[in-house]
């Protein structure tokens, strides 16, 4: 269990800017003394000084969006739920992925291009996304901010141990997911709950796969569904760069979103590995982190839960195949991309 805020949050707001002011204080040494380090074991694109820099640098966007939180705290007391308040802190989130964003693309290597945000427009939709790598998780919230639409996403509750994200996360409507949870959790509940509130101005988001794809865990994958749906099971197996979707909490904001659309998002870009010392291992690398969504139709989608799972299923076949098709050439200048068959975009 993640601690309670009153436990957690002077751990955090006082670690966090601690570590940010004394790397920041360091970094010109730090970069002196790691470069000649990267010199003298061949890695000229400075690959341990472009490590420093990256952490500097979250670590400052995570201090100052903490900041900013409090002082959003302090010029609305006794306004708290207004939307005048929520408006402060959407900005703030969209502020806090700008910011991360450019700290990844200018020292981390990797540059997020989103082909067709203008599909989120206007919301009223699911968000349905690939998750291969820490970064695309900031996928669907940039092309919300892009496309003037607000974000309720479906998060671990790991990330509240950043403190920009945890203020942030716990005054936009979110739900924080346990990825162990208790026999009568109220989990689900909260995800469909957060789906009531979708309208023409927001979207869910929902990242069904859970982690990152590895051949081991496609395994397991299709070896549960062989057990709770043993007709998918066959079609699971025929995956070959994502896992098959958990249909739980997909299922949850399609009851409480009940006419809302289905957007799918996905990338290529980081097949390589998408944890954070794979992506570390290839920070000296230039890389595209392409992204393209695809607009379904709410009347597309089946009413009944069973054939809702398989429908989605056949989505993430596509996307397969989408993502093999595109991941050789993930590294050169972006080209239009073609929709899967059978698929019904709008823009």
């Amino acid at each position: 269990m993640l601690p309670r805020p009153i436990v957690r949050r002077p751990i955090t707001f006082t670690v966090v800017p601690v570590l940010a002011i004394a790397m920041t204080l360091l970094t010109p040494v730090a970069v002196i003394v790691l470069g000649l380090v990267d010199l003298a074991t061949g890695h000229r694109h400075g690959r341990k000084v472009r490590v420093w820099l990256i952490f500097t640098c979250v670590l400052l966007n995570e201090t100052v969006g903490a900041l900013v939180g409090v002082l959003i705290s302090i010029r609305f007391i006794g306004r708290n739920q207004s939307a005048k308040w929520l408006n402060a802190n959407y900005r703030l989130e969209w502020w806090w992925c700008r910011s991360h964003l450019g700290a990844i693309e200018r020292f981390g290597n990797i540059r997020m291009f989103f082909e067709n945000p203008e599909v989120l427009a206007p919301g009223n939709a699911i968000i349905v996304a690939r998750h291969a790598s820490h970064v695309d998780a900031l996928g669907p919230l940039h092309a919300c901010d892009v496309a003037g639409v607000e974000a309720r996403y479906t998060l671990k509750q790991e990330l509240q141990w950043l403190p920009a994200m945890d203020l942030i996360g716990n005054r936009t409507p979110n739900v924080w997911i346990d990825r162990a949870p208790r026999a009568g959790s109220p989990m689900l509940a909260e995800v469909e709950k957060l789906a009531t509130g979708i309208t023409d101005a927001s979207a869910g988001v929902i990242f069904p796969e859970g982690t990152f794809f590895t051949p081991d865990r496609l395994e397991k994958a299709a070896a549960r569904l062989a057990r709770t749906r043993p007709d998918l099971e066959a079609d699971a197996r025929r995956l070959t760069k994502i896992l098959p979707p958990r249909p739980a909490g997909f299922l949850s904001l399609l009851r409480g979103a009940p006419h809302a659309d289905i957007v799918l998002i996905a990338n290529v870009g980081l097949e390589r590995g998408g944890a954070v010392s794979e992506l570390l291992a290839t920070i000296e690398h230039p890389t595209t982190l392409r992204m393209h969504a695809w607009r379904y139709p709410r009347a597309d989608v089946p009413d009944d839960p069973d054939h809702a799972v398989t429908w989605l299923l056949d989505r993430w076949l596509e996307m397969d195949q989408w993502i093999l098709a595109h991941a050789a050439t993930a590294d050169s200048p972006p080209t239009e991309s073609l929709p899967p068959k059978s698929v019904s975009e709008t823009a």
